[in-house]
């Protein structure tokens, strides 16, 4: 045997090298980087990370996936990663990061583990922030549900956390029970920012300078020789053969090969290292010491000399689990089997081993016990937050069952419940068509006559799972568990609010109302804070969809006080997320963006800036559009999308990025984005996002120069069964409806649109300008424009701020007059109030629109406007960053305060720099004062 198995030189790898310390110098810049180190089991993927970070001077964060066939803890690589952080961290990042700390965990909730997540990335942005920090993650071909999950967080949201470089290691060749993670790596790779590394063999003169750095001296060739065709360049089986000796150059199998070394430890150290085996990835001292007999000390010495077992804090771990694979294989099965009984016997009554505890008693044939150690370590998973593998122990729970007579007793709960524990785990996995399978069988397995109170419960929670799923049937669970509780029963409230909010998205308003009446009734009786506060919003928001907003503002209000009483941060943030939605409803934009940055912050303080600040972020951008925001809209879509990838959020985004794009005149994006809208909308949408699409993909028809396409889209959107009570969406329908009817000359339609549009209710002044707009439209559509509906939708838009509506109505207004003869003259005003408002939105088909109609008047429009600009150079949203700067904020707080990212943050302050000839941020400040350029944001 040679005297070192690993080669100090480290040979062939110059160019993959090269790519990590690429990928490191650009998170060092703050651009996200990941990098997916792939290849072969013994290729030497950990090694090639393990020589980078030689180098680094980054702040190393690691952690490693066991394998989970034997049990394990969830999120079990990074938990190892932060183990000797503890001390570094916050008395706030403790208490969110608890699970992956093994502590208890303070708060649990359906948003913990949200919190959870985003709190991670918090803490690496914080570390990153003073020094680069590199989180390598190994083997993750073996990583749990949950660990999978958080990594596909970390890496979609990476530019929240600059300085951060993710290495990522994985076995291309494992087969079976790595698919799932295959999926998630091939959805990765499509990140812009992320890199697949596939390590190759090594070649020829690579294996020649790795044996001659394991001997320390030229190897015989002959040897060498054999060596080369053996290994075919796998660096691990080099050095197996190495390690072998000469006589063992030629084994007869893989199995052979790596279990060479560990045939020539003595006895004690073989007997060690098979008991290890059977252990899992990773086996601590106390627990090996009392699996073994004998001196484990001098047995596990001979095994780490040998290079078969290393030492990893007070942890065994075999140097490639390819020679545990191949230790493990090699056992006989009684021996496997006394091994795993005695595992069993030493982590029984373990703390936070009962994952590992289920597996050996399973693996020991007793299935009653495997049976109550499942159930014990479902129950730990939940605890630590860990959904997917709490349903993954409810699941053995499920399998053992039939061979387990008495299993009802020995877990005190029957087959039912465990039912529907799996059903609540698999919502929270993410897994709602399981949940709602499991819920079904649940479901028939209780009598309702003698078990209304869980039938009710299970009722409820199959129908959010079928909301989601938007299969049918969630109105009539609902409906169904609320009639098996009696009134005053402490439950009952909460279920009425379930009821209330679906019907308020179906939305079937009366019944909403009726039911969200009866919520907050039950809920105050109750005393429950948090149901009674979420049915005041459902009630606040029932009736300003009638025409009552500043009625409810106080109600909303009231609502928020009491979710925060209750620390329901869910509530509180539905409640501004409402308020925000309806003060842009109603055109109160200035009070709508307050109350939508508001949102943004509060998700911010509650840990759930990613996934709720989406949410606040609709409300936002659609204030910004409306208002002819453009360019700031623009900022925070890009910022928006980087937080979400599917869903309606994600709809509505691309929705708002392509009406962007149609109305600055950029066709072929904005029909890209409308696809992908389109391919992203569901059935089971809510109103907003089910008539958006079709109304963007209609203007953009229009815009095109295709009428008949546009009213082909219209019609079947009428079909839609409640236009009449979802108006603030109909109304936008109706109106470009009714223009392309106009322009395609189809009366059907626009007779469609106008019996329609009789039965639609009006809601506040912006549902009432879009009602007298689409009679403007209609009129002309039936070829007798009309001047005076015209100066009707012009007034009624007029005091909105909205401008590119105002825009659209003047130049409604314009051809009414030339066409109903008024005069040329009366045209003037109108087609230049809108040249300039559409000159300053950048709405480029709108006012070719306008100048067309100009230039057949022959009326003259002004040039470009020359008014002052501001001095420097700087733009409005420069100005507005400036006095951000002024304050002292960094780009970081700049991003949080606009909602941009902070590399757009960062951009805007060195174009400002520039602009103001300074060299640094205080020079800036200084500057702006001395010559007045910090007046009142416009």
């Amino acid at each position: 045997m040679s005297s070192q198995v690993v080669s100090p030189v480290f040979a062939g790898r110059r160019e993959e090298s090269a790519r990590l310390a690429a990928a490191f110098v650009l998170a060092t810049a703050g651009d996200p980087a990941t990098v997916l180190v792939g290849g072969e089991a013994g290729v030497g993927k950990s090694r090639l990370i393990e020589e980078f970070l030689r180098t680094s001077d980054a702040l190393v964060l690691s952690g490693g996936c066991p394998d989970v066939s034997g049990g394990g803890l969830p999120f079990a690589p990074f938990v190892a990663a932060l183990r000797g952080l503890p001390g570094e961290l916050t008395g706030t990042e403790r208490d969110t990061l608890a699970p992956l700390l093994l502590t208890p965990a303070p708060r649990a909730g359906d948003d913990a583990r949200l919190r959870l997540f985003e709190g991670l990335l918090a803490l690496l942005a914080r570390l990153a922030a003073a020094r680069p920090v590199v989180l390598v993650l190994e083997d993750v071909h073996w990583a749990d549900r949950s660990s999978r999950d958080l990594l596909d967080f970390l890496v979609r949201n990476q530019r929240a956390a600059p300085g951060t470089l993710l290495l990522v290691t994985h076995r291309s060749d494992e087969p079976g029970r790595a698919r799932p993670v295959r999926a998630l790596l091939a959805e990765l790779g499509r990140v812009p920012w992320v890199e697949r590394l596939e390590l190759p063999r090594l070649s020829k003169a690579a294996v020649v300078a790795q044996v001659r750095g394991i001997l320390g001296h030229e190897p015989d060739p002959e040897v060498l020789r054999e060596i080369i065709a053996r290994s075919d360049g796998n660096p691990l089986f080099v050095e197996a053969l190495v390690d072998g000796g000469p006589e063992i150059t030629v084994p007869a199998s893989l199995e052979d090969l790596l279990l060479a070394g560990v045939e020539q430890l003595p006895k004690a150290g073989r007997d060690v290292v098979r008991a290890a085996a059977v252990g899992g990835a990773r086996v601590p001292h106390s627990v090996l010491a009392a699996v073994h007999d004998g001196d484990v000390t001098g047995a596990v010495r001979s095994a780490v000399d040998a290079g078969t077992l290393l030492v990893d804090g007070d942890d065994y771990v075999f140097r490639h689990a390819l020679i545990r694979d191949a230790v493990h294989a090699s056992l006989l099965p009684g021996e496997r089997v006394a091994l795993h009984a005695r595992y069993a016997a030493v982590l029984a009554g373990v703390p936070g081993a009962q994952s590992r505890l289920a597996h050996h008693l399973s693996a020991a044939g007793d299935a009653p016990g495997a049976l109550a150690a499942a159930w014990e370590a479902a129950g730990s998973a939940r605890r630590s937050l860990a959904h997917a593998e709490e349903l993954r122990m409810l699941d053995r729970v499920l399998e053992l069952w039939p061979d387990v007579p008495d299993g009802a007793e020995r877990i005190g709960h029957d087959h039912a419940a465990v039912l529907e524990h799996a059903a609540r785990a698999a919502a929270l996995a993410g897994e709602p068509e399981r949940g709602e399978r499991l819920a079904t069988v649940a479901l028939a397995e209780l009598d309702r006559g003698r078990q209304g109170a869980r039938v009710a419960l299970l009722l409820d929670q199959r129908a959010r799972l079928r909301g989601r799923l938007g299969t049918g049937g969630a109105l009539d669970d609902h409906h169904a568990a609320v009639r098996l509780l009696p009134a005053r029963h402490p439950a009952r409230g909460a279920l009425l609010n379930s009821l209330a909010e679906h019907l308020l998205v179906v939305p079937l308003p009366d019944e909403a109302r009726r039911a969200a009446e009866l919520a907050r009734d039950e809920a105050h009786a109750a005393g429950d804070d948090a149901t009674e506060a979420s049915a005041l919003i459902t009630l606040a928001v029932l009736a300003a969809r009638i025409g009552d907003l500043d009625a409810q503002l106080p109600l909303l209000a009231k609502a928020r006080a009491l979710a925060e009483s209750a620390g329901a941060d869910g509530v509180r943030l539905r409640s501004l997320r409402f308020e925000a939605h309806l003060l842009q409803a109603y055109g109160r934009l200035a009070e709508s963006e307050e109350i939508a940055r508001r949102g943004l912050a509060a998700a911010h303080e509650a840990g759930l800036a990613r996934s709720a600040g989406p949410d606040h972020a609709v409300d936002l951008i659609g204030t910004l559009l409306l208002a002819g925001r453009w360019a700031e809209a623009a900022e925070s879509l890009e910022h928006a999308m980087e937080l979400t990838q599917q869903g309606t959020i994600h709809t509505h985004l691309l929705a708002y990025k392509a009406y962007l794009a149609l109305h600055r005149g950029e066709f072929d994006t904005a029909a890209r984005l409308a696809a992908r809208a389109r391919a992203h909308n569901t059935g089971s949408a809510p109103p907003p996002t089910l008539l958006l699409v079709p109304r963007l993909e209609a203007e953009l028809a229009l815009a095109r120069g295709e009428p008949a396409e546009a009213a082909r889209i219209i019609l079947p959107a009428l079909e839609f069964p409640h236009l009449a009570v979802s108006s603030r969406f109909t109304w936008p329908l109706l109106v470009v409806g009714a223009r392309a009817a106009g322009a395609a000359g189809d009366l059907t339609l626009l007779g469609a649109l106008i019996d329609q549009a009789a039965g639609t209710r009006i809601a506040g002044p912006v549902q009432a300008a879009e009602a007298r707009t689409f009679e403007a439209e209609a009129a002309r559509a039936r070829q007798r424009p009309d001047e005076a509906l015209w100066e009707t939708a012009v007034a009624a838009w007029e005091p909105l701020g909205h401008p590119l509506h105002l825009a659209t109505a003047l130049l409604g207004l314009a051809g009414a007059r030339l066409a109903t003869g008024t005069g040329r003259d009366a045209a003037v005003l109108p087609l230049r109030r809108a040249a300039e408002l559409t000159a300053a939105l950048g709405a480029r088909p709108l006012h070719e629109a306008v100048t067309a109609l100009a230039r057949r008047a022959r009326i003259s429009l002004p040039g470009e406007d020359d008014a002052e600009r501001p001095r420097f150079g700087l733009t409005a949203r420069e100005l507005d960053i400036l006095r951000l700067v002024a304050e002292g904020l960094s780009n970081r707080e700049i991003g949080e305060r606009l909602f941009i990212s902070p590399k757009t943050a960062s951009v805007h302050v060195s174009n400002i720099l520039g602009k103001l000839g300074v060299a640094n941020r205080v020079e800036a400040a200084a500057t702006a004062h001395r010559h007045g350029l910090l007046g009142p944001p416009e």
